[in-house]
Parts: C-alpha cells; structure tokens; sequence
C-alpha cells in the first residue's frame, strides 16, 4: 500500500462514532479505577514491601553476578524521593 491510500481515512458513521465515545468512556473509567486501587488503596502495603525489600538487601544481600551475593550497605541505600508515589501503566 502506498502512503497516499493510508493517509485517506474513511468516514466513520455516526453509530461508530458513539461507540467509540462509549468504549473510551468505559476505559477511562476502569484506568481511574485500577490507578486509585494502585496508587491510594496500595500505597501502605507498597510502603511495608520497599521497606521490607531494603532489610533484606542489607542483611542477606542479593545476587548480582550468577552466585555472588552483595549485602548493601545502609548508607548506599537511596533515599527516598520527597514525591508523590504514582504507578504508571
């Protein structure tokens, strides 16, 4: 196909049209569902993981080349951003 026939779009009707205003409605509204159940409902559970994520790493370290192991030190812990925590998908 050359670009020229790409570029002509055909005419959608107007059943189309609201359909596709109803399906992008819909979806919008399962996002804004799905983000506040992530970023709101979420966020003390994702705060007890980092948290529980960094002692390990500290005490039992963690794999960094096949079976070499590397505990972390506490200082080498970066701090944590003075930001809003936001999951993107």
């Amino acid at each position: 196909m050359s670009k020229a026939i790409l570029k002509q779009k055909p005419a959608r009707s107007p059943e189309v049209e609201e359909w596709m205003k109803r399906e992008i409605e819909e979806q919008r509204k399962k996002y804004e569902k799905i983000a506040h159940e992530i970023n709101v409902k979420m966020a003390e559970q994702r705060e007890k993981w980092y948290r529980e994520f960094e002692q390990r790493i500290q005490t039992t370290g963690f794999n960094w080349h096949g079976d070499l192991k590397r505990i972390i030190k506490p200082e080498e812990i970066y701090p944590k951003p003075d930001i809003e925590h936001r999951v993107v998908y």
